[in-house]
């Protein structure tokens, strides 16, 4: 469970009073924004594949995700947009800064939930940043969205980044040296991404994207009042780096690939359901939680009991990301047996936890299917995340590509924790207790259920 450091200043008797008493009070982490705002009408878009011919790059966090991103950032030339939930790594913004230094127009619409990233949007708005506020619930009026959940980043018109991961330390840590075991390396969430060159569709999610801001008047007036935040969050450290680091891959296409990207929320329940159960050999997931009582996911668990039905020795195998409370591994108690009663799927057999040992989370949300197609994108497996969230992602079907992506999958699986985790008591300390070290600073963003 993350701990939660008031930001005061006491002497240090004082703090280590404090401490004592603090640490024997039960804390639960505060929802960010309320999500269940009433929405505005959304009319859903036909959403058409692409045929791509050019380059596509697949990468991973914490391995190579920041070492991709900034390389095609600081190659930008005209434009940089950028659709994303959440954004706090202050590297990050040096980047944008950079950018528009350069003349670089840099357009960011975020999903603003914390002080902190509303601080940062202002700064780089007051910079010259086209700067919005997403219709999501987080908006003081505009709410076309329970959270604008998706991570796309759009550059020059020709690149597009699709990505599971955050603009946040954990999932994007600063590691300039590609998938590189250097001695600044720095682990974090279990991530995934892809930055596929095409004119058309960068155009798509451009028009995606632009469309979403539109329904906003980008001024920071439309700003809801920050959120003053009287604490912040840490939890320890990983004592190691993951076993195997994995480098970025490119792969240059020697014809026309399909793209199907997968919108929320367009058309993620009417593709992915059907996907999943053509599957014949395998079926392997990296998710951050699985909801397997909600209606919506209820239809994703049926499709692979389906594909299960027409393969009986179908491999299906499941990592999920860090429990964070008590009651978080109570519900996940609750979880394991309906999805072992209703779906088959077992504890340690079909289903594992991340190593918190060697990654912060898995804040992942890929699915590789029978070892040549893989979906990318920034879907939890939440009613919410595939219906009333905007969300991002792509599905293709390249051997290369898909190998990759199960590469990582393999390694997160063996190392994988086969038993529910156990968690620690909630525990409030002060700045000073931090002195020893041992402790990760998180943001709510990649952990929040949405």
């Amino acid at each position: 469970m993350p701990t939660f450091v008031l930001k005061t200043r006491l002497p240090a008797l004082a703090a280590a009073q404090a401490v004592a008493e603090l640490t024997t009070i039960e804390i639960a982490v505060p929802e960010m924004v309320p999500r269940s705002c009433h929405l505005e009408g959304y009319d859903k878009r036909a959403i058409p594949t692409f045929q791509v011919s050019k380059q596509i790059i697949a990468y991973a966090s914490p391995d190579s995700t920041f070492a991709v991103t900034k390389k095609l950032i600081d190659g930008a030339q005209t434009s940089i947009l950028i659709g994303i939930y959440d954004f706090t790594a202050p590297y990050m913004e040096e980047l944008l800064l950079a950018a528009l230094a350069r003349r670089v127009r840099v357009s960011l619409m975020l999903d603003i939930d914390s002080k902190t990233e509303s601080d940062m949007f202002d700064r780089l708005v007051q910079m010259g940043v086209h700067g919005v506020s997403a219709p999501s619930c987080a908006n003081p009026t505009v709410h076309v969205f329970s959270s604008s959940h998706e991570k796309v980043i759009v550059i020059d018109g020709e690149w597009v980044l699709v990505q599971s991961g955050n603009y946040s330390a954990n999932s994007i840590p600063m590691n300039v040296e590609d998938g590189q075991a250097t001695a600044h390396f720095r682990t974090g969430n279990r991530d995934t991404g892809l930055a596929i060159k095409s004119n058309e569709l960068a155009k798509f999610f451009t028009d995606i994207l632009e469309s979403d801001m539109a329904l906003v008047e980008a001024v920071p007036e439309m700003l809801r009042k920050p959120v003053d935040d009287d604490f912040f969050l840490v939890e320890s450290a990983p004592k190691h780096m993951p076993a195997q680091l994995f480098p970025s891959q490119e792969f240059q296409l020697d014809g026309q690939l399909t793209i199907q990207p997968v919108l929320s929320p367009d058309n993620y329940m009417d593709v992915m359901p059907g996907l999943i159960a053509k599957a014949r050999k395998s079926i392997l997931i990296e998710q951050q939680y699985i909801r397997s009582s909600q209606p919506l996911v209820s239809k994703l668990l049926a499709a692979i009991a389906k594909a299960r039905e027409a393969a009986p020795d179908l491999d299906v195998r499941i990592v999920l990301g860090k429990l964070f409370s008590k009651s978080d591994v109570v519900k996940e108690t609750k979880n394991l047996e309906n999805l072992a009663q209703e779906y088959g799927l077992k504890l340690a057999d079909n289903i594992r936890y991340i190593n918190t040992d060697q990654f912060v989370h898995c804040h992942n949300k890929m699915i590789v299917v029978d070892g040549n197609s893989v979906l990318v994108s920034s879907q939890n497996w939440s009613d919410a995340a595939v219906s009333k969230n905007r969300e991002a992602g792509v599905w293709l079907t390249h051997p290369g590509i898909a190998e990759y992506f199960t590469r990582i999958f393999e390694n997160d699986w063996a190392s994988a924790f086969q038993a529910l985790p156990a968690v620690a008591e909630n525990e409030v300390m002060t700045p000073e207790a931090l002195g020893e070290g041992g402790y990760i600073r998180v943001d709510r963003g990649d952990y929040e259920e949405v």
